[in-house]
């Protein structure tokens, strides 16, 4: 192999290298379903919400320990400054039978009838004591208590998972909002780019015109000309800052660190509704994470007035007792009797009159289930009436993408014309840079459309708690 053949082998592998290596450090560009599913997987929204639902879990756990006897177990020591006695003091009197009996006279016993005084102590517990027990409770009636606690636990699981739903939808809108956002920023980055480019061939045109001594072309048109130029190329910078923020947002949004960089891919056009307005609000009343929560919270109301009456009832529970105690002394309360056992019993509280507390606390239960009935109705109306907001936006929007769509054409068509007469000196300068603003007023107006139809689009899935196009 010569000198000059390997040079080339190894000039063609470098550029092999650093062709891979390009294609390497190529961002991947990303979809929308990409970037929903990047931001359901890094948002750290998400985590609060999962945290909800575990806090709700583990209170409904809480609830149904009612449900299971309670054991505990005790143990005491403790050592006092002297050992524990009890005094007797007085006298007490013979039985007359056994007083008046001759036998006692006899051996001049007869003294006895009177009353024989008692001064003594009699140790009860030693100063050292360890005392051991099991305690066992259970609940056998609460007054439905129990019950209702247990259910308001059960519809709390339910109310976070659908605080988790309503952050997930929060996250999609807000995803989807940055990305239709970023889109529109792209276009019209592009659409200042290509006016730019128009611009600068007419310029050329018009000085080229005006250098060659044109009858029609002034050096006010070729002034004109370099002034829309410039103008074009300040427009051009704001739609570049515009589309560098809306990645940023974008990237924030699906929680990405800040030094990550976004590339998103052309996005396809948003389809029309086909649903009608009642389907729409039906979705909304069926689907909606504020609306389910509250219906929730009203249904709970009902366990809280039946947890509030549960005063009226009598409480009844079973107890039970395994002791031991442990001491030097073996007389006094710790004798062999005394020192281990077991008790069981049945105990019942009932609160014949409380003051009229029950009372006031299933009326204030009562009062918040009105108050909670009212809210859903009124949150129903509002819902409805934002639904309809949204469907006529939409309305609204699809049919002026169709109209400007049709006005790009033909102002598209237009500036072509104007351009290839201006070539021929048909027109004047100021025609055809009319025209091109035109063209670019146009353009600009059917994305400002299709993208105020993507956020009527996805304000309305928000709305009724689900992708419209899944209805």
């Amino acid at each position: 192999m010569t000198f000059r053949t390997t040079l080339l082998a190894m000039a063609l592998l470098l550029c092999g290298l650093f062709e891979l290596r390009a294609e390497t450090v190529q961002p991947e560009k990303l979809t929308l379903e990409d970037c929903v599913r990047i931001a359901l997987r890094k948002h750290q929204a998400l985590n609060v919400s999962a945290a909800n639902i575990a806090m709700a879990e583990a209170m409904y756990q809480q609830a149904m320990s009612a449900y299971w006897p309670h054991i505990a177990a005790q143990v005491n020591a403790s050592r006092a400054d002297q050992d524990r006695t009890f005094t007797m003091d007085g006298a007490f009197t013979l039985p007359s039978s056994i007083t008046n009996s001759p036998a006692l006279g006899a051996v001049g016993l007869g003294d006895l009838a009177k009353p024989i005084p008692i001064n003594m102590d009699i140790k009860l517990l030693d100063k050292d004591l360890v005392q051991s027990s099991l305690n066992l409770t259970y609940p056998v009636f609460t007054g439905l208590k129990r019950e209702a606690l247990v259910a308001q636990a059960e519809k709390g699981i339910e109310m976070a998972e659908q605080g988790q739903r309503k952050t997930q939808l929060e996250i999609v809108r807000d995803v989807k909002k940055y990305y239709y956002a970023a889109q529109f920023a792209l276009q019209m980055e592009k659409l200042a780019d290509d006016t730019l480019e128009r611009f600068k061939a007419l310029e050329d045109l018009t000085e080229r015109l005006y250098q060659n001594g044109s009858m029609k072309v002034k050096k006010t048109d070729y002034l004109r000309t370099k002034t829309t130029t410039a103008v074009t190329r300040t427009m051009l910078s704001e739609a570049r800052y515009a589309r560098e923020m809306a990645h940023e947002a974008l990237g924030n949004a699906m929680g990405q660190e800040w030094s990550e960089s976004v590339v998103l891919a052309e996005a396809d056009q948003a389809a029309p509704l086909s649903e009608g307005l009642r389907e729409l609000v039906e979705s909304a009343q069926n689907f909606n994470p504020d609306i389910q929560q509250l219906k929730l919270a009203v249904r709970i109301s009902d366990d809280q007035i039946t947890e509030a009456r549960s005063g009226y009832f009598p409480m009844i529970g079973i107890q039970a007792e395994v002791h031991d105690i442990q001491t030097p002394y073996r007389g006094g309360l710790t004798n062999a009797a005394n020192r281990d056992g077991w008790t069981i019993g049945v105990g019942m509280q009932w609160n014949l009159f409380d003051g009229f507390q029950t009372a006031g606390k299933v009326n204030q239960a009562k009062a918040l289930q009105r108050k909670l009935e009212s809210q859903q109705i009124l949150l129903d109306q509002a819902i409805a009436l934002q639904v309809k907001q949204q469907f006529l936006s939409i309305r609204s929007a699809d049919k002026q993408s169709k109209d400007s769509r049709e006005a790009v054409g033909y102002a598209s068509e237009n500036r072509k014309l104007h351009v290839r007469a201006y070539q021929e000196e048909l027109v004047e300068t100021k025609d055809v840079i009319e025209a091109q603003v035109v063209e670019t007023f146009a353009q600009s107006t059917y994305y400002r459309a299709r993208y105020a139809l993507e956020m009527g689009l996805l304000s309305l899935e928000f709305l009724i708690g689900q992708n419209v196009q899944t209805l």
